[in-house]
């Protein structure tokens, strides 16, 4: 239940600092009162009675009082930048994670780091100093109106008309922003899709169309949000000329109270100062409105990643299984269209038999491999590893035990070491087992750096192959019990070849079992099942013999020519 709250949580614990910060504005904004009264001081005493020593000390009293202003202004924006640094530090990481979740449970996930980022930067920010604020507001209104009822009714209406002009702004363009913002999103996503792609770009010439293209996107997306921002500065400078009006408003009537000799000089100054000032963080609050409408948006983005993902919950951890795999009618619909991917599988492997999966391309087989290790949920039916179902073990938990190489191989940033050792802890002997058993250990040495190569998401310094080599040592790391290999030989040259069918030879030595996706005869050699889908259903399934005589055409097949009668 913990875990399932942990957004609430957070926030939460982050709200805990914010009596703090309340006494904390008290204190700054009784603090910034200091300049109207030492101007009130100054105009109703000191040049009325000449005295340099009232004078004096009244300036150092100004002084010390600023001075304790500068520290607690920076105490609690201190606060603030520690608050939000911690927000992001715990809610990070299980952001990631649920994104993980989301996109294998429901094709995409609703919120992203980046809505981490948009929280921060409304928390850690000016921003929320201005609605800090904004509760004193009416603390120096009710001081201008003890100066005098006409100065309060000014005061009172310049708050109104701002106040209105905030609500005004957030009605006309909340909406319009946050489409703006969602969109505008999107299109950096595939700007950094594009440059992923770089060199299918710049190879096929495509890289002109496609900058024009996001070029055009880009626009759509500014022209979407380009009113709402046109809105809120016009609003925004109009409320800035609203309370230099309302300032000038307050002089003119203090200057003709004090022509009625019902305000001091130094009242009408002072008057002025504190407008100013009761009217600042209503002001700021306008501008500040689009930093808490993205983190409005941001909230709710996260709360509903948070509902559509599940926490991990804790089970008893079983213990290491022999590789006995079944699958049970087996079906899978794409979370965002609902289309059928695997419709029909049924079969079951005993532990150390390796089965070949043929089918065409676009048949589901590499959907079958996700769902075999886990990475799907099946829409129906289940998948079981010793009888226990994937779906109810941990993901890390399971993953000790299941290795999986896909199709388009991807290596993270880290050195090749801790790519095959998953991206944990480093264990040298594993490393080098599985490297060797894969066949990628020499080819690894070769390396400038061997296994301390830094790769990453825009390594060119490894082909294809190499990639491919180095996923799969990632995918017998650790001995796992069930291997499941999407066209494991799709980028390999014929050395790369010899070492994979090596490596299948000691996998089933060492009885794991293993689902290899290929179309490779010579890997057929090491299968003792096939499985043949066609649309999403598996036709056929048994013996390797079996399957392939019934596979070879009959009118492929010699007949023997009657001997002649003698």
């Amino acid at each position: 239940m913990a875990q399932r709250n942990l957004l609430e949580k957070i926030l939460k614990a982050g709200r805990q600092q914010f009596p703090s910060l309340f006494v904390l504005s008290f204190l700054t904004n009784l603090l910034l009162l200091v300049s109207s009264i030492y101007m009130l001081q100054v105009f109703d005493r000191v040049l009325a009675s000449g005295s340099i020593d009232t004078l004096i000390w009244l300036t150092i009293i100004a002084v010390l009082a600023i001075l304790s202003y500068g520290f607690l202004e920076f105490a609690r924006r201190k606060i603030l930048s520690r608050n939000s640094t911690w927000i992001v530090e715990n809610l990070s990481p299980e952001i990631l994670r649920r994104n993980v979740s989301a996109r294998l449970k429901v094709g995409r996930s609703p919120a992203s780091l980046g809505d981490v980022r948009d929280l921060r930067n409304f928390v850690g920010g000016d921003a929320i100093l201005a609605f800090f604020d904004a509760p004193w507001s009416p603390v120096f209104i009710a001081i201008i109106w003890l100066m005098h009822p006409i100065l309060g009714v000014i005061a009172v209406t310049g708050a109104v008309v701002l106040l209105t002009i905030g609500i005004l702004n957030d009605v006309i363009t909340r909406r319009p922003m946050a489409q703006s913002n969602a969109h505008m999103r999107q299109v950096y996503g595939d700007a950094e899709a594009f440059v992923h792609n770089a060199d299918v770009l710049e190879g096929m010439g495509m890289t002109e169309t496609v900058a024009q293209r996001w070029r055009q996107r880009y626009g759509e997306a500014e022209r979407e949000g380009a009113g709402a921002v046109e809105a809120a500065l016009i609003l925004y400078n109009m409320s800035r000329s609203i309370r230099l009006g309302f300032q000038i408003a307050i002089l003119g009537a203090g200057a003709a109270l004090v022509l009625r000799a019902e305000l001091t000089a130094g009242g009408m100054i002072a008057a002025s100062i504190i407008l100013a000032r009761a009217l600042s963080p209503v002001e700021r609050a306008i501008s500040a409105w689009k930093g808490f409408g993205s983190y409005r948006l941001a909230k709710a983005k996260l709360a509903h990643l948070f509902r559509i993902t599940d926490a991990p919950a804790d089970r008893i951890s079983l213990e290491k299984p022999k590789g006995r795999l079944s699958a049970r009618e087996l079906r899978y619909l794409a979370p965002e269209t609902q289309e059928a991917l695997i419709k029909t599988v049924t079969f079951q492997l005993s532990p150390g038999q390796i089965c070949a999966v043929l089918g065409p391309s676009g048949s589901g087989k590499s959907s079958l491999c996700r769902l075999l290790v886990g990475a799907w949920k099946p829409s129906f039916g289940e998948v079981r590893l010793d009888g226990a179902d994937m779906q109810e073990w941990p993901s890390e938990e399971r993953g000790r035990y299941v290795g999986f190489l896909p199709q388009d191989v991807d290596l993270f940033s880290g050195t090749i070491a801790e790519n095959i050792a998953r991206m944990g802890p480093v264990i040298d002997e594993k490393v080098l087992a599985a490297a060797q058993k894969s066949g990628a250990h020499d080819m690894i040495l070769s390396l400038p750096e061997g296994y301390e190569t830094q790769l990453g998401l825009y390594s060119d310094q490894l082909s294809g192959g190499q990639k491919q080599r180095i996923g799969l040592a990632r995918a017998l790391y650790g001995d796992p019990s069930l291997l499941v290999l999407d066209e494991p030989s799709s980028n390999l040259d014929g050395n790369g070849e010899i070492a994979l069918q090596k490596a299948l030879q000691l996998m089933k030595a060492a009885a794991q079992t293993v689902v290899v996706v290929t179309h490779v005869p010579s890997l057929l050699k090491q299968a003792d099942k096939i499985a043949v889908v066609n649309a999403g259903t598996m036709i056929k399934f048994g013996d390797r013999d079996e399957i392939l005589k019934d596979m070879i055409p009959k009118d492929r097949v010699p007949h023997q020519k009657p001997h002649a009668a003698e």
